[in-house]
């Protein structure tokens, strides 16, 4: 596409050309030359955005979710984390202490992220502590928070001392990025569902919220029967999320099909490798930032999906910090799931320096 630059040279050429002289910068025509100069640039770029915009693999934001939907496609939307806390009192009281939905607990620091109980819950008298399901007041990962970090009483009860969580929350998920969505619909291109293959049956599981991947397996339990693993991220699918899609591919199923619903097993997949910091970046910081890049890419990888260490090698290096990394010869190779199967990432050992 021809720049600002160009088009004002190109309309001065053709003027002098026409005319027999060069207008002047500061004249009347010289200024309408600038003004239409950089309409007419607009107007290019406009339609080069437009361009983009026509096909799947270069659209965007919502004309991508148009495209989506004519492939029978939505964006996922943010998963809510979940868990539970526990509520104490510093001794036990002689009345029951109520602790009512919608009291909002959170984590400590700056980065602070909150929840609320689901229900009413109450300290019974001569006892000190209760537990409490708690739901993230927002969807997205950084509200899946880790044990012990749940810590600050935002509305406080009455006589309550203090609050935690035991065990790490889970069930957090940002919306479903672009990119993502982009690699969907390009996939229904590639695969189109035709209400009998197993894309019919990935595409409806994957249309419960929460659902990230699915796997499916056709004839395991014999002629006529279909099995469907499904995952939430980089965590198990739930209950509820199990009962949605039983339900679903129940009513859409083909006629004299048996489909049952599983919950995905997690896989754990290992990362050795040396690193390289640049100068000025502090080790143990450029280590953080590559765990949370690791997480990232194996958590979206999903059922049935391979993790590439050249995939996860490609993460690293565009790290912020890091000069050069080496993964260690006893790593292996690349994971391959099995329809059944989602990776989780399980230890990362990272060491400073590259050996040789």
């Amino acid at each position: 596409m021809k720049t600002y630059d160009e088009i004002l040279t190109a309309m001065t050429e053709k003027y002098r050309n026409e005319a027999g002289f060069e207008p002047s910068a500061i004249s009347d025509t010289g200024i309408k030359l600038r003004v239409l100069s950089g309409e007419i640039y607009g107007a290019l770029m406009n339609c080069e955005w437009l361009k983009k915009q026509m096909f799947p693999d270069t659209a965007s934001g919502e004309y991508l979710e148009k495209h989506a939907r004519m492939r029978g496609i939505t964006r996922r939307g943010a998963g809510f984390a979940s868990g539970e806390v526990t509520f104490s009192l510093y001794e036990p009281q002689l009345n029951d202490i109520e602790i009512p939905a919608g009291t909002v607990v959170a984590t400590a620091g700056e980065a602070s992220v909150r929840f609320c109980t689901d229900e009413t819950v109450c300290i019974k008298a001569t006892t000190i502590s209760v537990k409490a399901k708690v739901t993230a007041v927002s969807g997205g990962r950084a509200y899946n928070a880790q044990k012990n970090t749940v810590t600050v009483m935002v509305t406080p009860p009455p006589s309550v001392y203090s609050v935690t969580n035991e065990q790490a929350f889970s069930g957090g998920e940002d919306a479903e990025s672009d990119e993502k969505l982009r690699q969907r619909v390009v996939e229904s291109f590639l695969t189109p569902s035709n209400g009998t293959n197993c894309a019919y049956y990935k595409n409806l599981a994957m249309e419960i919220g929460g659902v990230s991947g699915a796997g499916v397996v056709p004839r395991k339990r014999g002629a006529g029967t279909v099995d469907v693993y499904i995952a939430a991220g980089s965590t198990a699918a739930t209950d509820e999320q199990l009962a949605s899609v039983q339900e679903l591919l129940s009513k859409s199923r083909e006629v004299n099909v048996d489909v049952l619903v599983h919950k995905a097993t997690p896989v754990k997949v290992n990362f050795y490798f040396y690193l390289k910091v640049k100068d000025g970046y502090e080790f143990e910081d450029v280590k953080a930032l590559c765990e949370d890049k690791l997480h990232d890419y194996v958590s979206g990888v999903g059922v049935g999906g391979t993790v590439l260490l050249t995939e996860a090698g490609e993460r690293l290096y565009h790290t912020d910090g890091v000069a050069e990394y080496l993964f260690s010869a006893t790593l292996g190779g690349d994971y391959v799931c099995s329809p059944e199967e989602y990776p989780v990432v399980g230890t990362i050992r990272i060491t400073e320096g590259i050996e040789r």
